[in-house]
């Protein structure tokens, strides 16, 4: 780990101008966040590329915002927005019960590991889905469940959908938390060539209201024998939440310290773990002949981050069902080899809490470098990746194709429409994060491993690449179709160190856009068997000014320049020309700032694609779109019988008619009447011209400012103008025999806290003790006396305001030690719902076998409005059905119960051995009316105990007497 520079200085220009970008990225007039605080794909709405509608957002866009915030606390030390971003992501963009009450994945528990989903082919055209659900091939076993369920209580997965719908543009409303605007939606469902524009957007939590009737939009991709059922289903960017991990990384290596937030993403990486699994769990290289093996065990990992992974389950009263996916494909542009360090380093205090979390992301560390030196051309490009699953159906690989690991290699995984490792911006993103790394392990003095040198390696070759076709006040020569040209005219194609014609041309940058690609990799037999890929090159096109890029490549430069400065003590000759490259992007990008952000002037050639019908429904499907209109309406045109299908095409304004109301449009119409030739396929007066303000395009641009200044500049982390800590966060008081514990969150810039105490609610309060760490034990407490804490922090600047008030009772009464003893913990952060949720394990403390049928165990509670309840034992190591449960009412009522619940085990249970443990076991309860617990008083609940700790507020008897735990 290394902190920040100390030196004493003046802010450098690059300091200065990503503070301003800061300003200008949340300044509410500009736009750039929705009414719920979420940041939109982009400020302007009549956009349509992964996103089909500028007010959507990505968990890319949120990743994004987490990067930009670490910065800004590294510059100014307030941390406090970083915080409010992760909130507002879990809140938003993580479909988990946040603590509102809400059950965005309501039916995961039903989740069988041992038959995780039901195959269905993929295929290349749209017009060839629904796919059926065949099972042809039995999925493998999911591996990783267990343990999660294990280690959090439950198995809901804690990743971003990738998608959402900001400002219900769709109108398909939020069905599971009603309360927020922001719904969760998808596109992208059939196939390889369906782009953006052949797309039908849909809600993630599809009860069939909108869609065709009776069958929701599930028919238009998939098909059954029965009509689907409702259902939820969310789909992961993995380069999203590793982004997010990433960020979280180097929040803590820059002094951030609340585990809080780090705890949020270990638990973040240890579900980002189903990114490494083929689709459905099926061996990976078994497919190769055409005959896949279902995998047992992490012979499913190819240990990549793979494009997707997807969960979900049922809804409604038949809804007992659940599903889970990962995905067969590997794209390089989505490794993200920082956060495979952070969670798997020792030193980096990031490694999950899953027993085998940290060794699966040290084995993928290593594999992605693996997968990037593989796929480097001869001129330093990295071509797209692989696949387990041939052709999406596990089809056995051409003769002569090469592998990596048993999995075939694919230069365009995923989407072909356009290719998918075309764009330069791929190649930026995943080597940005190879020049981090190279810098993070030359910096900790690591600079002879395998890690480091395939790092040092893949940076040097594609940095040195790269350059050649990169320019600040030169315009590069191309012909028509986008090639560069050399000084004689002719055009450039593969091959090192070209030289490119240029034009003088100041104040413009020039990046390259497009790539083509020809030959394939070596057979990969290890980093020591290499030898470079003779056969493997990249033509280099299409010079552009793409600001997002272009702040990833100065990223990249600068990351590189600083890691050959921190392995040899100063910058290389090639270090030194990309620290200068670096400087000249940063300042030349500035005269593009127009007030709002960096920004350039893009013609959009393919907008034609607004009009053109190819948006495709089988024959007879009709169904309701969530802005009113028939879909696919009555203005459509036969499809095309070559591309496998049988029904219509209809066009993007046909499906999302509210489009026409935007205020550009009328702009766009006038320009496709006016200028597309549909005989020619080109636009004779011009493409339409759009200015974009991209959120995650701006917070690239000024990340790249902040970094060159941290990296070379030693800015940031010197003097900033102090100010006084904020109030302490989670104070928790656990009440004891004559003591309270008391504990909370460190208040960053904090040098000291005083806990003070009152017997009565709101004060006044009494400074008790002043110490420099984040807990006390008050031992000067009368048993059976309520006592109330507050807590403020102190530096040199002044003291924080108090912190929220929390309450203890000590309480003399003896805890049993007999043969038994209850863990409890809950992931139940909601303390005004309608379910209370807690699990237990029975652990046997004493000498002698215990029978389990002869235990009973009891969880005290308030009501909170009389009703009948139903018991649910959601997940028990020992079996669901040997676990039962009885209500019992309490009176008179007790302080903090007038209910409890008692637990009992059928003789098919078992035995416990002394030191044994029941394994985990899972109980909801709800009453028949739903109406909500106010649980924040309840007897037996500890909120703060997330991961399992003995509790005597959960009572344990045997043979009908107590044995553990203190009744109220």
């Amino acid at each position: 780990m290394f902190g920040a520079a100390t030196q004493a200085q003046a802010a450098s220009p690059e300091e200065t101008r990503f503070l301003q970008l800061y300003t200008q990225l949340k300044d509410p007039g500009n736009g750039y966040f929705s009414s719920e605080g979420i940041p939109y794909h982009s400020i302007e709405t009549l956009i349509s590329e992964a996103p089909d509608y500028g007010h959507m957002t990505t968990s890319e866009a949120y990743s994004y915002w987490l990067w930009l915030e670490v910065l800004y606390g590294h510059y100014t030390g307030d941390w406090e927005p970083l915080e409010a971003a992760w909130d507002n992501m879990e809140k938003y963009i993580i479909p988990v019960n946040e603590g509102d009450g809400k059950e965005e994945q309501p039916t995961m528990s039903y989740y069988n590991p041992n038959s995780p989903a039901t195959y269905a082919a993929e295929y290349g055209q749209p017009d060839q889905y629904p796919s059926q659900l065949s099972g042809q091939y039995a999925a493998g076993r999911d591996p990783l469940d267990a343990e999660l369920k294990a280690t959090y209580g439950n198995n809901q997965t804690y990743l971003m959908h990738w998608l959402l719908d900001v400002d219900d543009w769709y109108e398909y409303g939020n069905l599971l938390n009603p309360d927020h605007t922001a719904t969760y939606v998808n596109t992208f469902q059939r196939g390889e060539q369906e782009s953006v524009w052949e797309a039908v957007p849909h809600p993630s939590q599809d009860d069939k209201t909108f869609g065709k009737a009776g069958e929701g939009f599930m028919s238009l991709f998939t098909k059954e024998a029965n009509a689907p059922a409702a259902q939820w289903r969310y789909t992961n960017a993995t380069d999203a939440d590793a982004r997010a991990i990433q960020a979280m990384y180097w929040a803590k290596s820059l002094g951030y310290d609340n585990e809080v937030y780090f705890e949020k993403a270990k638990k973040m990486g240890d579900y980002l773990r189903y990114g490494m699994y083929d689709k459905y769990f099926q061996e990976i290289g078994s497919a190769a002949d055409g005959s896949p093996s279902a995998g047992n065990g992490k012979n499913a990992s190819h240990y990549l981050m793979a494009w997707y992974t997807a969960w979900g389950g049922g809804l409604g009263n038949t809804g007992n069902w659940a599903w889970r996916i990962g995905a067969s494909h590997a794209h390089q542009g989505y490794q993200n080899v920082v956060a495979a360090y952070a969670l798997s380093d020792p030193d980096s205090g990031l490694i999950p809490n899953s027993p085998t979390a940290g060794q699966d992301w040290a084995t993928s560390l290593s594999r992605q470098l693996e997968f990037y030196t593989w796929l480097q051309s001869s001129e330093g490009a990295i071509a797209g990746g692989a696949t387990n699953s041939y052709d999406g159906a596990y089809k056995s690989y051409p003769a002569g194709t090469s592998t990596f690991y048993g999995m075939a290699y694919d230069d365009a995984p995923v989407y072909h429409d356009p290719p998918s490792n075309n764009w330069f911006g791929m190649q930026a993103w995943g080597v940005e994060r190879i020049a981090e790394l190279y810098y993070i392990l030359a910096s900790s003095g690591d600079t002879s491993s395998d890690n480091f040198r395939m790092a040092k390696q893949i940076t040097e070759n594609w940095v040195d690449w790269s350059m050649d076709y990169v320019f600040t006040d030169q315009r590069p020569v191309t012909d028509s179709d986008g090639y560069y040209l050399d000084q004689q005219g002719n055009r450039v194609l593969w091959g090192d160190d070209p030289q490119i014609a240029t034009v003088p041309a100041p104040g413009e940058f020039w990046i390259p856009s497009n790539l083509e690609w020809s030959g394939q990799p070596d057979n990969w037999s290890g980093f020591s068997n290499h030898t470079g890929n003779a056969n493997l090159h990249v033509v280099t096109k299409n010079p552009g000014q793409d600001t997002g890029v272009l702040g990833s490549y100065i990223k990249a430069l600068t990351f590189y320049a600083a890691a050959t400065k921190a392995e040899e003590g100063s910058f290389t000759a090639l270090g030194s020309q990309a620290e200068g490259l670096a400087k000249a992007l940063l300042d030349t990008a500035w005269n593009y700032n127009d007030g709002i952000g960096i920004v350039t002037t893009e013609e959009r050639g393919d907008y034609n694609r607004y009009f053109t019908k190819e948006i495709y429904f089988p024959d007879g499907w009709t169904g309701i779109f969530g802005q009113g209109n028939t879909i696919p309406g009555n203005d459509t045109v036969p499809s095309d019988p070559s591309k496998g299908g049988n029904g219509v095409y209809a066009s993007y304004v046909d499906v999302r008619p509210n489009i026409v109301n935007d205020s550009q449009w009328a702009y766009l119409l006038d320009k496709y009447t006016n200028s597309w030739n549909p005989q020619t396929q080109t636009w004779d007066d011009g493409a339409p011209e759009f200015v974009y303000h991209r959120f995650w395009s701006q917070v690239d641009m000024a990340t790249a400012y902040a970094e060159y200044a941290r990296l070379i500049q030693g800015g940031g982390g010197g003097p900033v103008e102090p100010v006084a800590p904020k109030a302490p966060a989670n104070l928790k008081a656990v009440s004891g025999d004559a003591q309270v514990e008391l504990s909370w969150s460190k208040s960053s810039g904090a040098e000291e806290y005083t806990v003070k105490r009152a017997e009565v609610s709101g004060g006044a309060y009494s400074p008790i003790a002043t110490v420099t760490t984040n807990a006390y034990t008050d031992l000067d407490v009368v048993n059976d006396t309520t006592y109330y804490y507050v807590v403020s922090a102190t530096n040199a600047v002044g003291t924080s305001p108090d912190s929220a008030e929390v309450s203890a009772t000590p309480n003399s009464k003896p805890i049993p030690t007999g043969e038994l003893k209850v863990q409890y913990r809950t992931d139940d952060t909601g303390e005004n719902d309608n379910q209370i949720r807690a699990q237990f394990k029975v652990v046997n403390n004493g000498t002698e076998t215990v029978s389990l049928s002869d235990v009973k165990v009891r969880y005290y509670y308030t009501i909170d409005g009389d009703a009948s309840q139903q018991f649910n034992v959601d997940y028990a190591v020992v079996g669901s059905g040997n676990v039962s449960g009885s209500f019992v009412k309490l009176e008179p009522a007790l302080p903090g119960a007038d209910y409890y619940f008692e637990i009992a085990f059928a003789p098919n249970a078992g035995t416990l051995a002394p030191g044994e443990d029941s394994g985990e076991i899972q109980i909801r309860i709800n009453k028949s009316d739903w109406s909500n617990y106010a649980e924040a008083d309840d007897y037996s609940r500890d909120a703060s105990k997330t991961s399992y700790a003995d509790w005597d507020k959960v009572t344990a008897y045997l043979g009908g007497s107590l044995v553990w735990g203190i009744e109220p």
